[in-house]
């Protein structure tokens, strides 16, 4: 127990408390920055369908001028759904001047991919198992360095932190199709 209590004080050398810090800025750094990640393509899908309603069990957005859009294609290489207003339908709405100003009728690409499936998703996905990585190294070279001394037991909750954030990511990172993109793959 006694080293426990040794491990677990406040480290006396500056070099120790400095690796501490840098670890434990890695490691929440590396969820930050995924979390900001995560929101700015939530902002991006929302500002996408802006002005539409997704009406999931008819598989169709509703527009503002009262039209509907239907399902015209998909891309299970990109898991992307393409919904398509025809010109026609587009023509005579008084909101075509800044909802289809070029003439084709509207389209509104759908995602279907979860979040670790996008390319933005898998980059910073790989990011923070980098910055994982360089936390849980840089901790365990401060154990090896400082074996026992006060402030180690710092450097092992950090190694503990990193090393399963790290796990996590690795098992959650392939997460499988969206229930919606299999019913499209499969046509149903």
């Amino acid at each position: 127990m006694h080293v426990l209590d040794l491990m677990f004080r406040n480290p006396v050398d500056l070099e120790v408390w400095i690796v501490v810090v840098y670890v434990s800025g890695v490691v929440i750094g590396a969820r930050l920055i995924e979390v900001l990640a995560r929101m700015h393509l939530a902002r991006a899908r929302r500002s996408a369908e802006e002005g539409f309603e997704y009406l999931p069990d008819e598989d169709q957005y509703h527009c503002a001028g009262g039209e509907r859009l239907a399902l015209h294609s998909f891309e299970p290489s990109r898991k992307l759904a393409i919904y398509h207003a025809s010109p026609g339908q587009c023509q005579s709405c008084h909101l075509k001047g800044t909802c289809a100003p070029d003439g084709t009728g509207r389209r509104i690409f759908r995602s279907l991919a979860a979040w670790a499936e996008t390319d933005l998703g898998r980059f910073h996905q790989r990011i923070s198992l980098l910055m994982f990585a360089a936390g849980t190294l840089l901790a365990v070279a401060g154990m090896w360095k400082w074996n026992g001394r006060p402030g180690t037991g710092y450097l092992l909750a950090g190694l503990l932190a990193s090393a399963s954030a790290m796990i996590w990511d690795l098992r959650t990172g392939h997460v499988s199709r969206s229930k919606k993109s299999r019913r499209i793959t499969e046509g149903r």
